[in-house]
């Protein structure tokens, strides 16, 4: 592949040029110290050299050996055969823009992996071209994880990932792209950080659209976050685990001591309310269920759904259907819902958690599943449909079936199964999450 250099408000910076994109890796977005907020790069030095393996923020890997044992099924899925690397602070983004073309939308992906993991670069979205090819600028980004985003409810994560929006807006003109087009898009733990980005106005004229895949909704009570007060006990535990007499000197701990003694603490209370984002007065102004009662959060039009098979199937449904049945009620921009039923090839395991980022994505060549003319067929459709939301907000074009959003009238989830073209009803959803439930779980 040959090279490309792009000159940007920041300075050059360097990347490969293929037949259906150019490739920018691992590009600094910004900076953190631990435990504070980040800074944005407004510039560098020299030609950036953004075609070497990009990093990834600590989380288990970087820390227990036995780490490809700890979560196996998505180790073998989403990360077997690539390498990673890491750093506490990894604060970069992968960027995949049309060869040709100038004020091009642009696609933002927030990884999931329960705020404890996820990288930039795994296998379905890392480097995917499908977007490019579409006349789309793709950005991935990665963002503080664990501890280290999550301490004392301070949301260092969600201020990273904040960051990097901006630092798109600002940039995104060198790459090809329209800062006045920007759509984020998220899945899991990604999906729910798109949430709360959107708890505020914080992005208000800077994204346009927003897409969450098995994480929309507002956070039901016996699950709010906590402010940094209510999290204090827990945090002290952890500071006490980790044999620090005081705040000062816990900080200046080497990072794999803190993040030893968070695991432990963290595992031992079981609690998700320590595993999430926190109530920190600005990004999470105050809890979801006033802030969606006040009408405060960012009135965007939105696409989001489940995978039938979906990590706490039902809830995350009734989390996203919510939103799509208040938006209609209340007159507020479309939500275009769907429902993915595809059973993958390959395993005893259907549409679960995640499985809907291959078809996504498309980067089914880097898979081991033996996928299927129909799977192909969906996911050309499935990221047709997102390239089309990311152009005006409107997953529809000639071409294409219909796809109405949630309203009065039509009340269904657009339905991604390989063979139908029309809608699963709020009751065949919630039929066939119950049975998930009870007899037919996914790998979680």
């Amino acid at each position: 592949m040959e090279e490309v250099i792009l000159s940007t408000p920041c300075g050059e910076v360097k990347g490969v040029k293929g037949k259906d994109g150019e490739f920018f890796q691992g590009i600094r977005y910004g900076t953190a110290k631990r435990f504070q907020l980040p800074e944005p790069v407004t510039h560098w030095d020299g030609v950036y050299d953004a075609t070497k393996q990009e990093l990834n923020c600590f989380q288990y890997d970087t820390f227990r050996t036995e780490a490809k044992d700890a979560n196996n099924f998505y180790y073998e899925e989403f990360r077997k055969g690539k390498t990673f690397l890491y750093e506490e602070n990894a604060l970069t983004l992968n960027l995949v823009k049309p060869v040709e073309g100038e004020n091009c939308p642009v696609l933002i992906f927030i990884h999931g992996g329960g705020h404890e993991t996820g990288t930039v670069g795994e296998l379905p979205h890392g480097d995917t071209m499908e977007y490019a090819k579409r006349g789309i600028v793709f950005v991935s980004v990665g963002y503080r994880l664990n501890v280290f985003s999550l301490y004392r409810s301070a949301n260092y994560g969600l201020h990273d990932q904040l960051t990097a929006i901006r630092w798109v807006h600002d940039n995104i003109k060198a790459f090809g792209g329209d800062p006045e087009r920007i759509t984020i898009m998220g899945q899991s733990a990604g999906a729910m950080c798109v949430t709360d980005l959107l708890y505020t106005q914080a992005l208000k004229g800077i994204v346009k659209g927003a897409v969450m895949l098995s994480g929309a909704g507002m956070i039901p009570k016996i699950v709010r976050p906590y402010t940094g007060e209510e999290s204090k006990s827990f945090w002290d535990e952890v500071r006490e685990r980790a044999g620090a007499k005081d705040e000062e000197s816990f900080r200046s701990l080497p990072a794999a001591d803190i993040w030893e003694a968070w695991y432990q603490v963290s595992r031992e209370h079981n609690d998700m309310h320590y595993l999430q984002p926190g109530i920190d007065g600005t990004i999470i102004p105050k809890l979801p269920q006033e802030i969606r009662r006040d009408g405060t959060d960012l009135d965007i039009p939105l696409m989001m759904g489940v995978t039938s098979q979906d990590f706490m199937p039902y809830l995350i449904f009734e989390l996203a259907y919510g939103w799509a049945k208040r938006n209609a009620r209340e007159n507020r921009q479309p939500v275009y819902g769907f429902f993915f039923d595809r059973q993958l090839p390959g395993n005893r395991y259907k549409a679960f958690h995640a499985a809907d980022l291959w078809y996504f994505f498309g980067n089914m060549d880097r898979c081991w599943r033996p996928f299927e003319k129909t799977d192909y067929e969906l996911s050309a459709q499935m990221i047709d449909y997102t390239a089309e939301f990311v152009k005006k907000q409107d997953p529809n074009r000639e071409g294409l079936p219909r796809w109405e959003p949630v309203s009065r009238k039509q009340k269904g989830f657009r339905k991604f199964d390989g063979f139908s073209q029309g809608y699963a009803s709020p009751f065949e959803c919630r039929k066939k999450l119950l049975h998930t439930f009870l007899r037919d779980k996914g790998p979680m």
